[in-house]
């Protein structure tokens, strides 16, 4: 049974019982209210019998007369019936039948309050008796249930009504279960569109007009289908630039083999190239590697306390070596920051991340630049900038250069795998920090490192003063 079924039947089911257990109930209610009133003017016409006997006796017919005549509801139910005329003394409809019945009871039930024989002061015999005084089934009462202007009998008005209030808790199930059952269609369409390879399959929009979880589920369902289209976005991208890269250094593989089989003589120089190239691929694939558990790891980055200032200072001595040979220098100023300031990273992922930018900065800078590496801190984080004396780039291009294999215009004489910023961004996401490259005026571009503090270096306890009053040492000159 498919899920509207179960949802249609159940809210059936329910509504449909609930209409006969609230019929039951107004019938219990009913009557019980019958009951008590049937009661209650049973009482009341037996005081009012037990009255008429005594004006019969006190005044006569004339006063049986007076007190019958009274406007009252319950001496409609009060006959008199004078000496054989079987007529009512008001002349009042009834059938013999029930006068004789009535007489015979009075005959053999002398004592009964509901009928009795009784003679005047001239010897006429009199028969009193409430109407119906032999029913013991409680007349119902008369139905509220009742459709104005629709000439039918109390029980067809109750039938038509009940009728209507099922024919209406169907339609209102109907209603219920289509609104619970059409988000969950329109789900199961996006999910049959995203399983074909539409990875542009959205479907909040055709939720708007909810606000529930089921509106809220149509929205994180589009934000999984947006990141999976991402996800397969970024492989094919990858795995586009990948054999572009690779192609390159085979094709040169190749072609050095060639020249080997070719010249003989200079095998020397040709060997030196063909390992320079497998270098750069073995670089090449070590960074895709590199980048790939970066993106698909699941498993936390190993962390330790790291002392910040010491850290960077190494990163700084390291790359004076490789910044000599191009007639660079690097400066390293710290700046307003405690030189115990720490933070929870993984060093060798950290380091490689700074030498890239540093690295790149050599390349992209003029022979005899000097970059720029300066470091401080605020309440909350931990700032690095890496300053070069380069081109910049362009402002439409600075998005972009933290993607791999993406290449800016000033990069275009330089060599490289360009996957370098694309590292360094992701390292830096793992610490929980963010990188910002900005243009610098009159030229140059700098690398904005934030990492947030991790762990605060403690303060050194103040020395306790003595209180000068109760310190009695004499003072030593010195």
């Amino acid at each position: 049974m498919k899920l509207f079924q179960r949802i249609f039947a159940t809210f059936c089911m329910v509504i449909i019982c609930a209409i006969f257990v609230a019929s039951f109930s107004f019938w219990v209610v009913q009557n019980q209210l019958a009951e008590n009133q049937s009661k209650h003017q049973r009482e009341l016409e037996i005081n009012l019998l037990h009255d008429v006997v005594n004006s019969l006796t006190s005044g006569g017919e004339l006063s049986v007369r007076n007190r019958l005549e009274q406007k009252d509801p319950i001496t409609q139910n009060i006959f008199v019936i004078a000496g054989d005329a079987k007529q009512d003394i008001l002349n009042r409809r009834i059938d013999n039948e029930e006068i004789e019945h009535a007489y015979d009871f009075a005959l053999k039930n002398p004592n009964s309050k509901l009928a009795s024989i009784r003679y005047d002061p001239f010897g006429e015999e009199y028969l009193f008796f409430i109407r119906h005084f032999d029913r013991t089934k409680i007349e119902r009462m008369p139905s509220p249930l009742l459709i104005p202007g629709l000439p039918l009998a109390p029980i067809w008005h109750e039938f038509i009504i009940l009728t209507s209030l099922i024919f209406i808790g169907l339609l209102l199930a109907y209603l219920l279960a289509s609104n619970i059952t059409q988000p969950i269609r329109i789900l199961e369409n996006g999910i049959n569109r995203l399983a074909a390879g539409e990875l542009d399959a959205r479907v909040s929009q055709q939720l708007d007009d909810r606000k529930d979880e089921l509106a809220n589920l149509g929205i994180q369902f589009d934000r999984m289908a947006e990141q999976l289209q991402k996800l397969v976005e970024k492989e094919r991208h990858l795995l586009h630039h990948v054999s572009h890269e690779m192609r390159s250094p085979l094709a040169r593989i190749q072609a050095i083999v060639g020249l080997l089989q070719a010249r003989p003589d200079k095998q020397t120089e040709y060997i030196s190239r063909l390992e320079s190239e497998l270098t750069r691929m073995d670089n090449l694939v070590g960074e895709l590697l590199t980048l790939s558990r970066l993106e698909t790891a699941n498993i936390p980055m190993e962390k330790e306390n790291l002392q910040i200032v010491p850290f960077l200072k190494q990163i700084v001595e390291d790359s004076q070596t490789v910044a000599e040979k191009k007639k660079h220098t690097i400066s390293l100023e710290v700046k307003n920051i405690d030189k115990n300031a720490r933070l929870e990273a993984n060093e060798s992922y950290l380091y490689r991340a700074f030498d890239n930018v540093i690295r790149n900065a050599m390349n992209y800078s003029p022979e005899g630049s000097t970059i720029k590496v300066k470091m401080y801190e605020d309440r909350k984080n931990l700032h690095i900038e890496i300053v070069d004396n380069g081109n910049g780039i362009k402002e439409e291009q600075l998005p972009h250069i933290f993607t791999a294999f993406y290449r800016a215009d000033s990069s275009a004489n330089t060599t490289g795998t360009g996957l370098g910023l694309a590292l360094t961004k992701h390292i830096i996401e793992q610490h929980n920090g963010k990188i910002i490259a900005q243009n610098i005026q009159p030229n140059g571009l700098k690398m904005h490192f934030i990492l947030p503090h991790t762990t605060k270096p403690e303060k050194p306890a103040r020395p306790k003063t003595k209180n000068p009053k109760l310190d009695n040492t004499p003072n030593k000159k010195s």
